[in-house]
């Protein structure tokens, strides 16, 4: 099985995946913390890497028969896609846990964070979340036709 925890940063994804306690958690933050130090490191140029190595230890997890919890934003519905395609292609059942603000504005949301993103980042997201993603397009925004 693979649980999917979608929200803003600060509502409460990492917490909500403990519940989950014989399951492995991943998140693309994870990448981040630097080995060793327990410290996070954030770097925007990684990100890519950050998702794709999250990707990878879900699938071997998955393939080695673990429960796996991945706890990224998911903002969009082309977050969730490679996920989604992955269960399908492995046979298993998904669920996706919407926590999107747990009930917080943006400031309680910065406050609760654990990671620093900074409250005009959480409202950009905010904006852009597409509380309906089973209907969204499931395609990164540059594979889509250009708007005329």
């Amino acid at each position: 099985m693979l649980i999917l925890v979608r929200g803003l940063p600060g509502a409460g994804k990492s917490t909500f995946a403990r519940a989950f306690r014989s399951a492995l958690t991943c998140a693309a933050d994870d990448y981040f913390y630097k080995r060793g130090e327990g410290k996070y490191a954030f770097d925007p140029l990684l990100l890519g890497e950050a998702h794709a190595e999250c990707q990878r230890h879900t699938r071997a997890s998955l393939e080695a028969g673990e429960v796996v919890v991945v706890t990224n934003t998911f903002s969009c519905r082309w977050e969730l896609e490679p996920y989604l395609k992955m269960a399908s292609e492995l046979g298993l059942r998904v669920v996706v846990a919407d926590l999107f603000d747990a009930g917080l504005d943006d400031a309680a949301l910065v406050a609760r964070g654990l990671h620093g993103v900074p409250q005009e980042v959480i409202a950009a997201m905010r904006q852009r979340w597409e509380h309906n993603w089973r209907e969204a397009d499931p395609r990164a925004p540059w594979e889509r036709p250009k708007e005329g």
